[in-house]
């Protein structure tokens, strides 16, 4: 799977600097600018030198997780590995899990739990994408 770019970029605004956290490289925000749903959020503070960003000093920014639900929501039941995972499952529910969990293999906190998929007879069921109301990877905050 490859790495998502996360870039953080100061805006002065006229309340002040202000800090959006995206998942765009670099360049891509300079030749076609910082679209809603490339914001996954916001620092609520500056950070410290040394810090880094934790649910404590981050806002998560709606229009980026409602893009990042529908996302899952249309390319989720083609893609190979949850196919697979389906048609292992027969009837029931498959997770869609934050990559960044310490427990993949065994018990996964529900925060990092990001939705989930109804299978029926190892087939995913079209349109039963369901986001979880308990994932908080993103933070807590929202903007």
């Amino acid at each position: 799977m490859a790495e998502l770019p996360i870039t953080l970029c100061r805006m002065d605004t006229p309340e002040g600097a202000k800090y959006s956290v995206a998942c765009l490289p670099h360049e891509q925000l300079f030749a076609r600018g910082l679209a809603p749903e490339a914001i996954i959020g916001v620092l609520l503070r500056p950070l410290e030198p040394g810090e880094a960003i934790t649910p404590a000093v981050f806002a998560r920014n709606r229009v980026f997780v409602d893009f990042m639900h529908g996302v899952i929501a249309r390319r989720g039941p083609k893609l190979p590995g949850l196919i697979a995972e389906a048609q292992c499952q027969g009837d029931g529910w498959v997770y869609i899990i934050d990559q960044r969990t310490r427990t993949p293999q065994g018990a996964v906190p529900p925060e990092d739990i990001i939705g989930a998929f109804e299978v029926r007879g190892g087939q995913v069921v079209p349109d039963s994408y369901c986001p979880s109301p308990s994932h908080g990877a993103l933070g807590d905050n929202r903007v």
